[in-house]
């Protein structure tokens, strides 16, 4: 493999980043004639094995398969529903994969089930070379969003609001006693008693996603708005 920039240099889409037969693609990056390229605006990594990628910076979310998404409809067809995913390109999602019961369509106005502004919590069930997406409901956590509020963070800081094993957003949960499902598109969705400081929370933990010992600087300074607000 023959590396054509610096290791963790700024790179653009569409920008060379190594050739050989034996480079290996991993996540940002596509290969063509053997060589490798940067699908977005991100900094290049050269990993071990060969493998070329590229960390996106701020964007919008590039869906992968198995992916949990907070979605909005868009649209409504004849047969299936068109979601907004946060991501560059929409989804598609058929009735067989939203609705378990049958549904007449040539009676049936399948808008009664999701319709325009519907909320839902899905899966990334496909993603095509051409990124055609098609999501799906039969994931046990998937179904529609009522009530709450709904905040927006880079996709990239999702897994430092998540925490290892859950525990950045697990703490989060317990000191605003609130719902939250984060999803991989960087849609947040919050319910419960403190709201806003949950939302205030994830915010800021994406703001600062890369200081050390963030989520026990974050029990902290929830710590202190709960004493500033009387809850403790």
């Amino acid at each position: 493999m023959k590396k054509l920039k610096e290791n963790r240099t700024t790179v653009v889409p569409g920008e060379a980043l190594a050739n050989g037969k034996d480079c290996k693609t991993g996540s940002g990056v596509y290969e063509e004639n053997n060589q490798i390229y940067s699908e977005y605006l991100g900094t290049v990594e050269y990993r071990k094995g060969r493998e070329v990628r590229v960390k996106p910076m701020k964007g919008r979310y590039l869906p992968r398969e198995g992916d949990s998404v907070i979605a909005v409809v868009s649209q409504v067809t004849y047969s299936n529903w068109i979601l907004d995913i946060n991501s560059p390109y929409d989804a598609v999602m058929p009735i067989g994969e939203a609705v378990d019961e049958y549904i007449d369509l040539s009676e049936d106005d399948i808008a009664d089930y999701y319709d325009v502004g519907d909320v839902v919590i899905a899966k990334i069930q496909k993603v095509t070379k051409s990124k055609d997406m098609q999501v799906g409901m039969n994931d046990r956590r998937s179904r529609k969003i009522q009530g709450g509020m709904i905040i927006e963070v880079p996709p990239t800081k999702v897994p430092r609001i998540i925490g290892k094993k859950g525990s950045m957003v697990n703490m989060i949960k317990e000191k605003t006693d609130c719902t939250i499902v984060v999803g991989q598109n960087g849609r947040i969705w919050i319910r419960g008693e403190k709201e806003g400081l949950a939302a205030k929370a994830c915010k800021r933990v994406a703001r600062k996603a890369q200081e050390k010992g963030l989520t026990d600087k974050m029990d902290e300074w929830l710590d202190e708005k709960l004493e500033e607000r009387g809850d403790n």
